[in-house]
């Protein structure tokens, strides 16, 4: 006895012995006609199961639906043979109903969660329209980087970090950090249309104080749609993105500003770089503090190169030694901050590696690196090379010559407090011995009283060569002549720029403790100087 009822289709009666056949079945439940004896007698050999599957269909009378009790339809024997499994389960319709259902209740439930959102974050309006030239260097890059490529930015609202196509920064360390500055300060807000998983909830469906900030997305405060927002903010940093037209004290965050972007650089290389070796790392306070100090002294590029190195020896320290991969890891580190030091005490001619394609440019390293200091190198750039000038204090130093220089140089520290007993050699390119001119500085302290130094500043009108290392070093040798007494300092003044050996050179020398301690004056430090006296800028026909 078959244990469904087959129906037919109306419109094809004239399949109704075939799929009889079909169905038939012995009393011990085992179908009666093979497909293939079907296909011989109707003469359709490959077709008899699609035939029949739209013919006609079979009812379960025993097999029925756990929600709406109706037997379950079968289109194949196929089908029948393996539906034994699923007995007593919710039929194909049942299934569809309650889907949609559960559909329905996720959309009140998104709609619900929506509104209270939106409640919490509603778009504000009338506020202050934020201007990149009033604001700190690194967050008006930040902010631009955020909203800059319309990929990342629709409608004047982010993309949240998770769905960014192209790196925000390097890490998300650095990331966060950003993000919570622009937040704290009020420039970015968060835009109500976030998903519900960027908030925490609290137990009673009541929004919770704290929200993620990768799955967030913002929008930017002011007024206005949200695009003008945006196409305001990044046209205002249009205008000063440039070095040459940076506001006054984006010149003295500039340093700690590419140190903290170069950290990150060198931090997303190192775990990448580990990573690929199998080791998997969590960059620390030590690494900050190590690469911070290999990037006082060397380029990003050359600094990739000790990585690079080092994790390739932690590699090998963990298949040579059997060591845990945390302690190999972490070895890499260790090396570095030897290897570097060494490098650096010895003068090493250091290789300058190159971006791996597997690590791309993050936007904010773009738009530094490339639109505002328009760099054709930026692995093997370092703020050593390329001095920093405010904008309108640059000076017309071709108008003057040596003789001139050297007494606008004796002038300003004759002018300046805490300078005494200032000489002046009357001969140009004398030999001077390094000496062009010479004065007692004083340092008044209120625990330890007053002392004072021998300060010898040696002057150097060069417009197209930079002070070199060999340059520096024969100013130290020459002044060794004066040893009654000696000079405690040697300031170099040039109307021009030193090279980076010549800095690193002095760095070395310094860092001795080697007598006498040297300082630069270069073409941006006097211009800054001397904007403090326009009366000698005047005097001089500097500008």
């Amino acid at each position: 006895m078959p244990g469904f009822e087959v129906k037919l289709h109306p419109e094809h009666e004239h399949l109704a012995e075939l799929c009889s056949m079909y169905w038939a079945t012995r009393e011990d439940g085992t179908f009666l006609y093979t497909v293939k004896v079907l296909g011989e007698r109707f003469n359709e050999p490959f077709k008899v199961s699609k035939i029949v599957s739209e013919a006609c269909y079979a009812v379960s009378l025993d097999r029925r639906c756990s929600h709406c009790g109706e037997g379950f339809v079968y289109r194949s024997r196929a089908q029948w043979t393996e539906g034994a499994r699923y007995a007593n389960h919710p039929c194909r319709s049942c299934k569809e109903e309650e889907q949609r259902r559960q559909a329905e209740q996720r959309q009140r439930e998104e709609e619900a969660f929506a509104a209270i959102i939106l409640d919490r974050f509603a778009v504000v309006e009338d506020e202050l329209m934020p201007r990149a030239e009033h604001l700190d260097m690194p967050v008006a890059f930040a902010l631009a980087a955020l909203l800059e490529d319309a990929e990342e930015c629709s409608r004047g609202i982010t993309v949240p970090l998770v769905g960014r196509t192209d790196r925000y920064t390097p890490t998300f360390d650095y990331d966060f950090s950003l993000l919570s500055s622009l937040t704290n300060l009020g420039l970015l807000r968060l835009h109500p249309s976030s998903s519900r998983d960027a908030f925490v909830w609290n137990d009673d469906g009541t929004l919770g104080d704290s929200h993620y900030p990768a799955l967030v997305s913002y929008y930017l405060s002011g007024s206005g749609s949200l695009e003008e927002r945006v196409d305001g903010y990044l046209k205002s940093f249009a205008g000063v993105v440039s070095r040459e037209d940076w506001p006054d004290r984006w010149i003295s965050q500039f340093s700690e500003f590419w140190t903290d972007l170069a950290v990150a650089e060198c931090k997303a290389y190192l775990v990448h770089m580990l990573g690929r070796h199998g080791l998997d790392f969590t960059p620390g306070k030590k690494t900050d503090d190590v690469l911070r100090r290999a990037l006082k002294w060397f380029s990003i590029g050359q600094v990739f190169y000790f990585i690079w190195r080092s994790a390739k020896e932690s590699a090998a320290y963990l298949a040579r030694e059997r060591v845990p991969v945390k302690q190999a890891a972490n070895s890499a580190v260790t090396r570095i901050s030897a290897e570097v030091d060494r490098a650096y005490a010895q003068g090493w001619q250091v290789s300058v590696y190159q971006r791996d394609s597997r690590l791309p440019l993050s936007t904010l390293s773009h738009i530094l690196f490339s639109r505002a200091l328009g760099l054709d190198d930026p692995m093997s750039y370092s703020p050593l090379d390329l001095p920093l000038r405010r904008a309108g204090l640059e000076l017309s130093w071709g108008k003057i010559d040596s003789a001139t220089f050297e007494r606008l140089i004796f002038q300003l520290v004759v002018e300046t407090d805490g300078y005494e007993n200032v000489d002046w050699l009357m001969h140009t390119n004398a030999p001077d011995h390094g000496r062009d001119v010479s004065a007692v500085r004083l340092r008044k302290d209120p625990l330890s009283g007053h002392s004072s130094q021998r300060v010898a500043i040696q002057c150097k009108h060069w417009l197209s060569t930079s002070v070199r290392d060999v340059d520096v070093n024969q100013a130290v040798v020459s002044l060794e002549h004066w040893q009654d007494p000696p000079f405690d300092v040697l300031v170099i003044a040039t109307s021009g720029r030193f090279t980076a050996d010549a800095v690193t050179w002095i760095e070395r020398h310094n860092a001795r403790s080697g007598r006498p301690s040297i300082e630069v004056w270069n073409d941006a430090s006097l211009e800054a100087l001397l904007s403090e006296r326009p009366h000698l800028i005047r005097a001089y026909e500097l500008r």
